[in-house]
């Protein structure tokens, strides 16, 4: 089977009514360090749904996103910035299913040295149990599933062996590649691109609802997550006020 290689945004105009449903599930700790690769903190501030709709082609409407990851008690401010994330991927629609971590020792074989590790648990099966469930419901005629961890190429195969249908859409985060595993399960691979992060951030302050029926609230972006032309202006600011 031919496995298209595209960037997405083609597709030509279509109806809304017959435009397939495309669902996005991300690996969160997968995408987060490609991007912290990346060496620009701002790029972090990122709308996962606008996102979906700059990968999707004009034929998709981007009807779910779901976004696993798992919060880490180690650092304070880290913890505060992954918390206020959540809320303002909340505030756009994003579903969040948060794992948590544990402590675990390790240690050398050879000279006795032990040290404790951080482990990540249940953001793997909670994204292999959010695209079985929504295939199982006829949520999506696509599933774009983004990750480069082999992990998941057992809910790939899941998905296609159960859902033959529904197809499949590789999305390699950026600056990574194909997973073979996944690569040779889904029905095409793309690839995430750095002008699609700096097309899909999120306002400088987002907004979300604690709950249902209350009022909207905003969390505001944290300025290690500032574009580089903010933090500029600021420091221009302070000299003036300095001067």
């Amino acid at each position: 089977m031919a496995k298209g290689r595209e960037t997405g945004s083609g597709g030509g105009w279509s109806l809304p009514f017959f435009r397939k449903r495309a669902a996005f599930y991300y690996d969160g700790f997968n995408l987060y360090h490609a991007v912290d690769a990346y060496k620009r903190p701002y790029l972090k501030w990122l709308n996962l749904k606008a996102l979906g709709r700059a990968i999707a082609p004009k034929s998709e409407a981007v009807k779910r996103v779901v976004w696993c990851s798992a919060f880490s008690p180690t650092h304070r401010l880290k913890l505060q910035r992954h918390e206020d994330y959540m809320k303002a991927l909340q505030g756009q629609g994003v579903i969040c299913r948060m794992g948590h971590f544990i402590h675990a020792m390790d240690g050398c074989n050879s000279c006795g040295h032990k040290w404790q590790i951080s482990v990540e648990k249940q953001g793997d099966v909670n994204l292999a149990l959010s695209i079985a469930a929504d295939a199982e419901d006829d949520l999506f005629d696509i599933c774009y599933l983004v990750t480069a961890d082999g992990d998941h190429a057992a809910t790939a195969r899941y998905l296609k062996e159960r859902f033959p249908k529904k197809k499949l859409v590789l999305v390699t985060p950026p600056g990574r590649y194909h997973n073979r595993h996944i690569e040779r399960i889904a029905d095409q691979c793309v690839e995430i691109q750095p002008h699609h992060l700096e097309a899909s951030l999120l306002p400088e302050m987002a907004k979300y609802k604690q709950r249902f029926l209350g009022r909207k609230e905003v969390v505001p972006r944290p300025e290690l997550y500032d574009p580089p032309q903010v933090r500029v202006k600021s420091h221009l600011k302070l000299i003036v006020n300095n001067g």
